[in-house]
């Protein structure tokens, strides 16, 4: 490395083509980086959705998903299994454990599902995928005063124009049912011309169809033979033969049922300011820019509202506009810190020198920006982040490098020499600082949850800025330096140098010179008193003086409003409560409104969503609100407080069974907990007891539980005279489902649509319990008897939908912060202590699991917990290397929890509690320390074998460098001040990782410059009192390590000179 040295510092040329060449590739790479809100993140969960027609949630557990669960069980690299069963329909979600194969593992669910042979009879394929994160784009919806097949048809067409740019290629339409053919025969038609529900399905599929019938090959020409009898539109239907008489007439399915085309029979229903709406997502993926999709999709609306006049497109949700605020502020506040670097560091060195002393940090970057592109890393707010980060830290090696060699050229020697020289000293201090930097940040490679997905962009980046800057640092610096005019003394000439010069003279040497030597003097109580500091934290910790939660709460420009009522309620009276939740929306808009100085709305825009909610529910019971808000900088308010105002105005709603107002973390609600068993009994009475003790809370609000009644349903049972004619519970149940669910016939595909064609009984029909004893049931032998002959029912009330987690029935309990500045682990910790034992001393087989935050807080915590001490031992183990001394590396580590102590006083200075995104600043701000602190022990290593006394090499060691641990100090401080200090929304998830590395290092400069002294002093005094049993004539000076490397090798010198 040192002959690499003196190559590159001798022959300039050299230099400079690393130089441009790593800035003109890393140029290269930066233009051609993609833009994303946030990392895109691998997927890791795979989902097995069936389909199962007509079956109850019982139905769907027992036949689809008991044997699904069954047979993956056991498959390698599963973390766990959940499902849901609800009515038609069944999902089953498997979680990976971390770095799992995940094509391996898709492969082995596939085979493990093919496997199952036993699905019960009307139950499709099960249809099994790896569920792939998506990025939304933008969001547009179509509204105005039109019919839902009219907007369809139009939001089709604005679909294919989408499709039809280069720059987006994945649109969802949302808010529309899917369109069908209904087939409708009335049971007096049925016994008129004697037909089943079979016969017409046969017929009408056996008649609708395209066949080929194969190829005349003649002399001239091949000629196609083909049969086409497919029609497209329901009322073509119309004249298809049923059946053909003896006579020649034809009976047509016109003659015997009405044919419909008609949406679905499921509430999806959207409105927008109260008119019909259908909602266009635009996702990008991973090989989009989010920039470009959405550019697109904003010309394309700007386009169709100038030609529509019905209906108007309007943009709900652009990620783009928080990702663009969020690259502004970091790339404003980025110019801004690294302006401030470039002014700290003219202060402290020459301008020349800081010159040479700053290119380090493009360089860097390019470097850095060339491994990001090339490992996939996108421009997002993690990944800026990192780069705002390791500005501070950047510029560390270049001024210890720098200033070496500047020492050594005030000595007298030639600027080449001075450079070579004083580089080669430096490499092994500045090598192993910028290396156990590196090992600080490695753990984020290895952190689990959904932040451990993609907070390693933010390691990466610094890791290769620290790795170029160390190029830049042993191969680019002293080069230039030999080579300019740099070093040369005629740039300190100026009055205004002087002055400065004077400045940090008397910083030196009036204040901080005689701090230290008092901090040397009573090295004892300097010790002991950062000592009783941290345990003075400590209890300000536990008394909640500062306080702790998992993630912060991070405000949005919407938030939901989510009703259900009880299942089995029609659309129309979920609508009514909707309509009255949007009409008290718009009234505390209208408070907002006139207590505001600019008169502006607050809200925006209401999306009104029935047949779905954010509670996981789906039916004519579910709706939803999104109320769409004024940019979190104009309005000045919190989300959560508009939405309580709005709960407030609404007031109770008897009809409903479960309500939240307020938007919640991506992480799931802060109080989740599910119960498990397989008793439900036992299941439902723990709920019960669990929601009646979370209500009393006065931290809590929105209390809900996922185990509501379901819609009430017929039961079916056969009377004995249904056995003597030979019928069975599936002959009796197959005809009631065809005439009342319907047999689907057919599918066609006509354009992007593909139509189900069934056949069913009238809906005039279907409106009456009663008809159904007056439906005639068929035997074997054809004869007709009626329902209530052969059978009778009773009403009940079913459930809703059945979870499952890891084969265990599961209730699961959520609730949401009253406060969203509440102690999320403090406030679980009271119900782990106080309520769960309530519930398990009355239920006693039953067990419980914290999910939401709690789950995701404890995946982090475990996976810190396993990598972060293996990046500690790794750190000692090169400190002790390099300076052969535990005791030493010993004295380094005692460090890092004084610094800690800063972070979480800056918490507490600024009212933030520490969180999960803190403790990521933190790990950042352990690497940034050590660093100082190895170069800091190397300097008095070195004054000790220039045979200084211990005190003396000491005192020296901390003039030397007070001005490189202010410069990083401060240059990092410079470059994380403006993020603290912003009052944006976009900034807010930076400033808790920003307030742990910049007040931890401040705090940690005090200890850098005073404790660490005094603390060398310390060990320096247990080595001499240690050593004195064995030579009472030793000194303080011999028992550090250095003076005895130095004895070694001037022994060894002797002898090689004799």
């Amino acid at each position: 490395m040192k002959n690499v040295i003196e190559f590159f510092t001798k022959y300039k040329v050299w230099t400079n083509v690393v130089l441009f060449s790593v800035v003109g590739f890393g140029l290269l790479f930066f233009y051609n980086m993609r833009y994303s809100s946030f990392p895109e993140i691998p997927p890791d969960v795979i989902t097995i959705q069936v389909v199962y027609p007509g079956a109850s949630p019982e139905e769907v557990e027992e036949g689809v998903i008991l044997k699904i669960e069954e047979n993956i069980d056991g498959i390698e690299g599963i973390e766990r299994i959940t499902s849901t069963s609800r009515e038609n329909f069944g999902t089953v979600s498997v979680e990976l454990i971390k770095d799992t194969d995940l094509e391996k593992a898709l492969n082995d669910v596939k085979n493990a599902v093919d496997r199952i042979s036993s699905f019960p009879v009307g139950a499709e394929k099960p249809i099994i995928f790896e569920q792939k994160f998506r990025t939304r784009a933008i969001s547009v919806v179509l509204y105005g005063d039109a019919d839902l097949f009219n907007l369809k048809y139009i939001a089709d067409q604005f679909r294919d124009k989408l499709l039809a740019t280069e720059a987006i290629s994945q649109v969802n339409i949302e808010g529309v049912p899917n369109i069908e053919f209904s087939i409708e025969v009335s049971e007096e038609n049925l016994r008129k011309y004697g037909l089943t529900f079979d016969e017409i399905a046969r017929v009408v599929g056996a008649t609708n169809i395209n066949i080929s019938g194969g190829k005349f090959d003649t002399t001239e020409e091949e000629i196609l033979i083909r049969a086409y009898g497919k029609e497209y539109q329901a009322k073509e239907l119309a004249n298809l033969v049923v059946r053909g008489n003896r006579d020649g007439s034809v009976i047509y399915l016109k003659d015997i049922a009405k044919i419909k085309e008609r949406w679905e029979d499921v509430p999806d229903k959207t409105y927008y300011n109260n008119r019909p709406a259908i909602i266009l997502n635009i996702d990008k993926t991973d090989q989009e820019d989010i920039l470009e999709v959405a550019s697109a999709a904003k010309a394309l609306v700007n386009e169709f509202n100038e030609t529509s006049t019905e209906i108007e497109a309007f943009i709900i949700d652009d990620n783009t506009i928080s990702l663009t605020e969020r690259i502004e502020l970091l790339v404003d506040n980025g110019i801004i810190g690294l302006t401030l670097v470039i002014i700290t560091l003219g202060f402290f060195l020459n301008l020349r020198l800081s010159f040479w002393v700053a290119v380090g940090i493009p360089f860097s970057f390019a470097g850095m920006f060339i491994v990001a592109a090339l490992s996939g890393i996108t421009i997002n707010v993690i990944s800026l982040f990192g780069m705002i980060i390791v500005v501070g830290i950047l510029v560390d090696d270049g001024i210890v490098v720098a200033e070496n060699i500047y020492a050594h050229y005030e000595k007298g020697k030639p600027a080449l020499e001075a450079a070579i020289i004083g580089t080669k000293e430096m490499v092994g201090p500045v090598f192993t600082s910028i290396l156990t930097t590196v090992i600080a940040f490695l753990p984020f490679f290895f952190l689990d949850g959904f932040l451990g997905k993609f907070i390693w962009h933010m390691a990466l980046v610094v890791i290769a800025a620290l790795l170029f800057s160390l190029v830049e640092a042993f191969l680019i610096l002293p080069a230039h330096l030999a080579h300019s005019k740099g070093l040369h003394a005629h740039s300190e000439d100026s009055k205004i140098r002087k002055k400065i010069e004077a400045i940090i003279n008397f910083l030196t040497y009036k204040l901080y010179a005689p701090s230290l030597r008092y901090a040397i003097e009573h090295k004892w109580i300097t010790v002991v008193l950062p000592i009783s500091m941290v345990l003075l934290t400590i209890g300000l910790l536990r008394g909640g003086f500062i306080g702790v939660t998992f993630f912060p709460f991070i405000d949005g420009d919407n938030f939901p409003i989510n009703v259900s009522l009880v299942a089995g309620r029609q659309e129309e009276d979920t609508d009514d409560i909707l309509q009255k939740m949007e009409k008290a929306t718009w009234e505390v808009n209208e408070d907002l409104k006139e207590q505001r100085k600019d008169g502006k709305d607050v809200v925006l825009g209401i999306k009104r969503d029935i047949g779905s909610n954010d509670f996981g529910e789906s039916g004519s019971n579910a709706g939803k609100l999104t109320v769409y808000l004024l940019p979190g900088e104009e309005r000045n308010m919190d989300s959560y407080l508009i939405g309580n105002m709005v709960r407030e105005k609404v007031g109770l709603i008897p009809e409903a069974q479960n309500t939240s107002f307020g938007r919640t973390s991506f992480f799931g609600k802060p109080i989740s907990i599910s119960i498990l068993g397989s008793n439900l009994y036992s299941l439902n009475k723990a709920k019960d007891i669990l929601v009646k003790e979370l209500e009393n809370y006065t931290t809590l609000k929105d209390v809900t539980e996922s185990n509501q009644e379901g819609r009430r349903e017929l039961n079916i049972k056969l009377k004995p005279s249904a056995y003597a004619l030979g019928l069975t519970l599936r002959d009796v149940a197959g005809q009631v489902r065809q005439g009342f669910f319907g047999q689907e016939v057919q599918r066609i595909q006509r354009g992007r649509d593909e139509i189900k064609v069934w056949v069913r009984y009238s809906d005039q029909d279907r409106t009456s319990v009663g008809f159904l004893d007056q439906m005639r049931i068929k035997t074997a032998s054809g004869a007709e008897y009626p329902f209530s002959e052969v059978a009778e029912y009773k009403i009940e009330r079913g459930i809703t939908s059945i979870n499952r987690l890891d084969r265990q029935r599961e209730l699961k309990v959520e609730a949401d912060l009253a406060d969203q500045n509440a102690s999320v682990p403090e406030i679980l910790n009271k119900i782990q202590d106080e309520v769960i034992p309530i519930v398990a001393a009355q239920v006693g087989d039953v067990r419980f699991s914290f999910e939401g935050q709690s789950r995701s807080q404890d995946k982090v915590t475990a996976s810190m917990r396993k990598a972060f001490p293996v990046a500690l031992v790794a750190m000692f183990i090169v400190i002790v290397l390099v300076f052969r001394s535990y005791l030493q590396a010993g004295l380094v580590f005692s460090l890092i929890p004084l610094a800690i102590l800063g972070a979480a006083w800056g918490h507490g200075i600024l009212g933030i509690k520490l969180n999960t995104l803190s403790i990521y600043g933190l790990i950042a701000l352990t690497g940034i320390v050590v660093n100082d602190s190895i170069v800091f022990i190397d300097q008095i290593n070195r004054n000790l074998k220039s045979l200084m006394s211990v005190k003396e090499a000491v005192f020296q060691a901390g003039i030397a460098r007070l001005r490189p641990i202010l410069l990083t100090t401060l240059t990092t401080a410079a470059g994380l001040g403006p993020i603290i200090l912003e009052t944006s929304r976009q900034a807010q998830f930076l400033i808790p990782m920003a307030v742990s590395v910049a007040f931890g290092l401040v705090f940690g400069t005090f200890v850098l410059l005073v404790v660490l002294p005094a603390g060398f002093l310390v060990l320096n005094k247990l080595r001499y009192f240690a050593a004195r049993f064995n030579d009472p004539n030793i000194t303080y000076e011999s028992v550090e390590p250095a003076v005895k490397e130095l004895a070694i090798e001037n022994i060894s010198y002797t002898t090689q000179k004799s």
